[in-house]
């Protein structure tokens, strides 16, 4: 994965000041729509079905009653059955829209111009008349179309209107008693059945028509369309049903003893669709697809897992509703498995790269999916499905998006710790934030009371990847006292963190172990000095990631004067960072060792497991070998290593450290670089730092007895260190 790691390495220690942007200019809403929740009525179940039309989004669902938002479930209710209408610009319900319907509604769409919208469900009755599953409603007075009354002999999931034509797809048999095997075709003003029949052998779940209406397409879960082979997805001629060639389909892996995946959204948008597909079993095709209309050609795949249910284009950005959970999944390019569930993404148009567009609901009974159902007018997007939250606040059912100014603000930049530890020199490293609509952020470097700029950085950063920051100032006199903060921007709103502790410029170059350690920004420094008995490891880094000790024994001397270190007393003794970090491709892992003859064991890398083993043993490690070999190695779907000279368990302490950046492997013993490699990509997982045991049995020459291996001064870094900067740490002793 991509990231935007923003800094430079001098040639001695410092690194860099100087003004640096990598980025396009930051902007209030980098997304087409705006990440911030506008205020829209609720519903008390949830809802299947959108469509916007003539200045009202039509909602219809499983709910039985709404509600305006911010109500409490069961509190200021309106009863209003399976459909309902909410006035597109204030989001309020429009109370004059009210039709009875006795069974739930799955589909809404309108006509282009907005007079007339058509439902679909399971319903048999609306305003106490018969309709079977399907109904129409004029969009200026609310009423019931009388004379528009196609009868379906099962439930409608889906519609689609082009033209004077409305598709229609389900689970349905026949149209007013005529053979039309899950798909169909009627007129817009006269609902009249037309000769667009195609014969589906499994249910119909998403149609949609090309802008130009040339072509349809469909999706669901069927095999089969007109007796040919047809893998959940087909594309028809408008007014036969014919079947079209499709070569863009082969997108969608063939079914197997143990995944099926089906298409379940369309958005026929331009010259292109988009797809969304969901699957059954583990590692199934989740993502979104593209296909050139004229060609039917495959345009883009995008192999994120979690089960996409809803995509629409909106102002050039495709957005995307699913229950993602693993966006590194085969180069999909975002965040990994155990990250945690994103129900609202964007995607570019052009190649389906994740967007920066990051709002989120959660998932709520019975179905338990999240977002299920995408509407637009243009300038907006409507969510309806079984949510219960958006953005963490409560709202039920329905939520909504607009490209209001100013969108979402970036968040609070965390409070500097700035190090002085040679003459004239403060060096400075601080993480990025997050904006919920604005992946590119201005960061400034204010210093003094007087918020004096020093420094400008243009960044990108993601919820699931914060990039560090670096500078070194050094127009500072030694003794004099300052502070600094952090200002970040996105281009609308300007917020600033807190101002630093007060920082003495040293006279003279420090000697202090710790005070050089921080000076370098560790993202988490474990000095592993508490006494016996204790049960947690603090971070000295000032990032709060505290660890747990597990069969690990504490208070004997360290390599450090002052310190005391840690040890192995079992087998598995360990201790785990309590955070949790998304698939680093640039760091430094190191620590000072001691281990005696024919023993070595695992000494601090990444891992899967917060508190048991990790899958395949995790990786970015530093592990010996029962010779005394030190061995640095990294995933990336092989396990690729380097090694240092052997004789290392000799009872002595030892430093050592690991860097990676972004495919350079390279490995230090004591301040010399001993071996380095390149590699590709590290595994792409969700994991923690852990210091001591995981099982290293399947590496090289690892499994060697862990017990008794001493450790100190453990420190990761969220960049690969110079190799001045590890031989200064070495000396440092």
């Amino acid at each position: 994965m991509k990231r935007w790691f923003v800094a430079s390495i001098a040639a001695a220690t410092a690194l860099v000041a100087a003004t640096l942007i990598y980025a396009p200019a930051a902007q209030s809403t980098e997304a087409s729509l705006s990440a911030t929740d506008s205020p829209v009525w609720q519903t008390n179940a949830s809802v299947q079905g959108l469509t916007v039309a003539a200045g009202k989004a039509y909602a219809g669902g499983r709910f039985t009653s709404v509600r305006p938002p911010g109500a409490a479930a069961g509190t200021s209710e309106v009863a209003q059955a399976y459909l309902a209408a909410f006035d597109q610009g204030t989001g309020a319900l429009v109370s004059s829209f009210a039709p009875v319907l006795n069974d739930q509604v799955y589909a809404v769409a309108a006509t282009a111009d907005g007079s007339r919208i058509f439902v679909g469900g399971d319903f048999t009755t609306v305003d106490g008349v018969t309709r079977n599953r399907i109904a129409a409603f004029d969009t200026a007075t609310g009423t019931l179309v009388a004379s528009w009354k196609p009868s379906v002999s099962y439930r409608v999931k889906t519609i689609a209107v082009s033209g004077n034509t409305v598709y229609f797809g389900g689970s349905f048999g026949l149209v007013n008693g005529q053979d039309r095997p899950r798909l169909a075709a009627v007129a817009a003003d006269t609902g009249a059945l037309l000769p667009f029949a195609p014969n589906v052998n499994g249910d119909v779940y998403a149609v949609d028509a090309a802008d130009d209406g040339s072509k349809v397409y469909a999706g669901g879960q069927f095999s089969q369309v007109n007796g040919t082979s047809q893998n959940t997805v087909a594309s028809l001629d408008p007014a036969t049903g014919a079947v079209l060639p499709f070569p863009g389909a082969s997108a969608v892996p063939p079914p197997n003893g143990s995944c099926t995946t089906r298409v379940k959204s369309i958005d026929a948008s331009g010259d292109t669709v988009y797809f969304g597909n969901g699957g059954d079993g583990g590692g199934c095709f989740d993502g979104t697809w593209a296909a050139d209309i004229a060609t039917n050609a495959l345009k883009w795949k995008n192999q994120c897992l979690g089960a996409t249910e809803a995509v629409k284009v909106v102002n050039g950005w495709l957005y995307k509703g699913s229950h993602a959970h693993d966006c590194a999944n085969q180069g999909a390019g975002g965040f990994p498995q155990g990250f945690g569930y994103r129900f609202l993404l964007s995607q570019k148009l052009t190649d389906g790269a994740l967007g920066p567009w990051f709002p989120n609901t959660n998932a709520g009974p019975p179905t338990e999916v999240g977002p299920l159902a995408f509407a637009t007018g243009g300038s907006d997007l409507w969510v309806g499905g079984d949510f219960t939250t958006s953005n963490g606040v409560a709202q039920q059912g329905l939520t909504r998006f607009t490209n209001a100014s100013p969108g979402a603000a970036p968040a609070k930049p965390a409070k500097l710790t700035p190090y002085s530890v040679e003459p004239g020199v403060v060096q400075i490293h601080f993480p990025t934030v997050v904006d919920n609509d604005d992946s590119t952020l201005t960061y400034r470097l204010l210093k003094g009371f007087s918020n004096t700029t020093i420094a400008t950085w243009t960044a990108k950063s993601t919820p699931w990847d914060r990039p560090w920051l670096h500078y070194t100032d050094t127009a500072v006199t030694p003794g004099e006292s300052t502070n600094y903060r952090v200002e970040v921007s996105d281009g609308t709103t300007t917020l600033r963190g807190n101002y630093s502790d007060a920082v003495t410029v040293a006279s003279a170059k420090s000697t202090a172990y710790d005070q050089i350690i921080g000076s370098d920004g560790p993202q988490a420094y474990w000095r592993l000095g508490e006494p016996a008995g204790t049960t947690t490891s603090v971070d000295s880094s000032s990032q709060s990631n505290n660890g747990t000790f597990t069969g690990m024994s504490l208070g004997a001397a360290g390599a450090i004067a002052g310190n005391t270190a840690a040890s192995t007393s079992t087998t598995s003794g360990r201790m785990v960072g309590e955070k949790a970090y998304s698939m680093p491709q640039q760091f430094t892992v190191e620590a000072w060792v001691k281990q005696s003859s024919t023993r070595g064991g695992r000494i601090i890398g990444f891992g899967s497991s917060k508190t048991g083993n990790s899958a395949g043993g995790g990786d970015r490690m530093l592990y010996m070998r029962s010779n005394g070999a030190i061995l640095f190695g990294v995933n990336d779907g092989a396990q690729r290593t380097v090694t240092s000279p052997s004789g290392k368990n000799d009872n002595q302490w030892h430093h050592v450290a690991g860097t990676f950046d972004n495919g350079l492997l390279k490995l230090y013993v004591d301040g010399v670089l001993v071996g380095s490699t390149s590699t590709g990509t590290a595994a792409l997982y969700y994991g923690w730092w852990r210091i001591g045991y995981d099982n290293t049995s399947t590496w090289t020459g690892g499994g060697a007895t862990q017990t008794g291996l001493g450790i100190d001064e453990a420190a990761v870094y969220p960049y690969a260190l110079s190799p001045v900067q590890v031989q200064g740490h070495y000396d440092a002793r």
